[in-house]
């Protein structure tokens, strides 16, 4: 049987296509695995990993979880690390300095289960152990940027 090379070909398409088509396949009631790009959630999730997310409708959040968002123009993947102003503020893990402050309806997807592409186990990322060491991650930003200062 022949092979069908098209199968192996990478397909390029913008941000909003694709997050759209997300939020079609979340408002279904279905959950969706995503592929995440960039460095903003190391240690924990790396550039490759997937995460699998349901859709957010309302519910109150639990602290330190890790959601999918709209910011202004660009979308997000960032942990929920507190309330200001009745805004949300989510930080990517990797991130020293900045935040995002959103309001609910920003908020698209809640994530509760990482796959990294090691291959390894997969982790649930909403149990409580889970999003208490990403918190704690969090409030060690400004040793973790004085460390980064020494080391330059």
């Amino acid at each position: 049987m022949p092979e069908n090379k098209n199968d192996s070909k990478a397909r390029v398409i913008s941000n909003e296509d694709y997050f759209a088509e997300v939020q079609r396949i979340l408002n279904d009631g279905k959950e969706v695995r995503i592929r995440i790009k960039g460095n903003s959630m190391l240690p924990f999730i790396k550039d490759g990993d997937t995460v699998l997310l349901k859709a957010y409708q309302g519910e109150r959040l639990a602290l330190g979880c890790n959601v999918l968002a709209k910011d202004k123009d660009k979308f997000v993947f960032h942990r929920f690390v507190g309330k200001k102003n009745n805004q949300y503020v989510l930080a990517g893990d990797g991130n020293l300095v900045l935040r995002e402050y959103i309001g609910a309806t920003a908020i698209i997807a809640i994530a509760y289960m990482h796959y990294p592409q090691t291959g390894g186990e997969a982790v649930d990322i909403n149990r409580n152990w889970a999003r208490l060491r990403g918190l704690g991650w969090y409030h060690l930003r400004l040793i973790r940027r004085i460390v980064a200062k020494l080391k330059r």
